[in-house]
């Protein structure tokens, strides 16, 4: 049995802003860990990435457990529930980034992953290793996307957003569906 009247797109606009401010926080330390070269931020923002994973399977087991008489949500709902909440992330993220390349970066974040990718010793690893014709590949993607405008770079990261929300919709819907079993 699902409860109707209970208000889940405010939930998922709620909790979509929090995961939306943290995607940002973790873009950001992503940003500073290129623009300044410290290993620290990488770190940081990998631990982040692994935080961002389990954020809304957290906020999933919330609504289940904000249900009232313990009812559950219905798959349906949960599924229309982290619809919205990935939305509101992306579409919060979206803008951030579209503020920080537009007027904040000025190109400087490409400029700095293309000081890092031609460095003299990126380049003998890839030489080592036999990828020098991916080393050239990825030379050209990077002038390819340091040429892209603000709103272009914020569309290719808003679609990476969204895939990786298609591909948690359906288990964070099922942790938000399931039904609360409470011991009397």
């Amino acid at each position: 049995m699902t409860n109707n009247d209970f208000p889940s797109r405010q939930y998922a606009m709620e909790y979509g802003t929090f995961l939306g401010i943290a995607w940002t926080i973790v873009f950001i330390i992503y940003v500073m860990g290129f623009r300044t070269g410290n290993g620290l931020f990488f770190f940081l923002g990998l631990t982040g990435l692994a935080c961002l994973l389990i954020l809304p399977f957290i906020f999933a087991w919330r609504i289940k457990k904000l249900q009232p008489d313990n009812e559950g949500l219905g798959f349906i709902r949960a599924l229309s529930f982290t619809i919205n909440l990935f939305m509101f992330a992306c579409i919060f993220t979206g803008a951030c980034e579209f503020v920080y390349f537009n007027y904040m970066d000025g190109g400087q974040l490409t400029e700095a992953v293309r000081k890092m990718f031609t460095s003299p010793e990126m380049k003998e690893a890839y030489t080592n290793m036999g990828l020098s014709e991916t080393y050239s590949q990825m030379q050209d993607n990077l002038t390819q996307v340091s040429n892209l405008s603000a709103f272009e770079k914020t569309e290719m990261l808003f679609n990476s957003n969204f895939l990786f929300s298609v591909i948690l919709f359906l288990p964070v819907s099922l942790v938000a569906s399931l039904e609360n079993k409470t011991k009397l």
